[in-house]
């Protein structure tokens, strides 16, 4: 797969309809990747992570906090140029109108992205990365929330971009910017669906990792 290959698949990706075929291509083609180069390396880092929800709620007009949680790192190499990466994280936000406050509710960001490293040879080495998430939601609870349907869970696409920095031969520093496209539905228990919340989450990390 080409620079030119990866840059007509994030294109597509950036079109509003229809971009999870574009996301999936990315990834399968990964996969393609892997299966015709051996394996370089490993990557593991720990650090936090900024969860900035981005809400577009016209009817309720809900916002979220910002939140800052501890994450985990894991990046594995199919070549020099190309990696899967995910991570592991649990964030809990507080909801909120102009009426008070409506409630608290927790998520996991299952995801999984496809990476392509410009530099993988210098010690400053910035990538982009493009994937898909599933992103499960639980422990509502709240004023609003206690009378409301579970938020069901949804599956979006993910945009990444980022560097690491090497600081030895075996240890890095790595920011990472990760842009989650997610929504879901706000229903009364036995009721009708009050609208589609967008939460669009920004991910902005800082960590310290080990290769292997």
């Amino acid at each position: 797969m080409t620079k030119r290959k990866f840059s007509f698949y994030l294109g597509a990706f950036m079109k509003k309809h229809n971009f999870l075929p574009s996301v999936l291509g990315v990834l399968l083609a990964a996969c393609a990747v892997s299966a015709h180069a051996d394996p370089i390396g490993l990557d593991v880092s720990v650090g936090l992570v900024n969860i900035r929800p981005d809400i577009k709620s016209p009817v309720v007009g809900a916002d979220a906090t910002n939140e800052v949680v501890p994450i985990a790192n894991f990046t594995y190499y199919l070549s020099e140029h190309f990696a899967l990466n995910t991570a592991a994280g649990i964030t809990r936000h507080e909801f909120s109108n102009a009426g008070g406050i409506l409630g608290k509710a927790s998520m996991a960001p299952f995801h999984l992205m496809a990476q392509y490293h410009f530099m993988p040879k210098a010690d400053f080495r910035p990538y982009v990365g493009v994937g898909i998430h599933h992103t499960v939601f639980f422990k509502q609870s709240g004023p609003a929330f206690n009378g409301l349907e579970d938020f069901k869970a949804d599956t979006g696409a993910v945009l990444q971009a980022g560097f690491s920095y090497t600081l030895n031969k075996a240890y890095f520093v790595n920011f990472d910017v990760k842009k989650f496209y997610l929504e879901t539905n706000v229903t009364p228990q036995g009721g009708a669906k009050i609208e589609t919340i967008t939460l669009n989450p920004w991910l902005i990390g800082l960590a310290v990792g080990k290769q292997f």
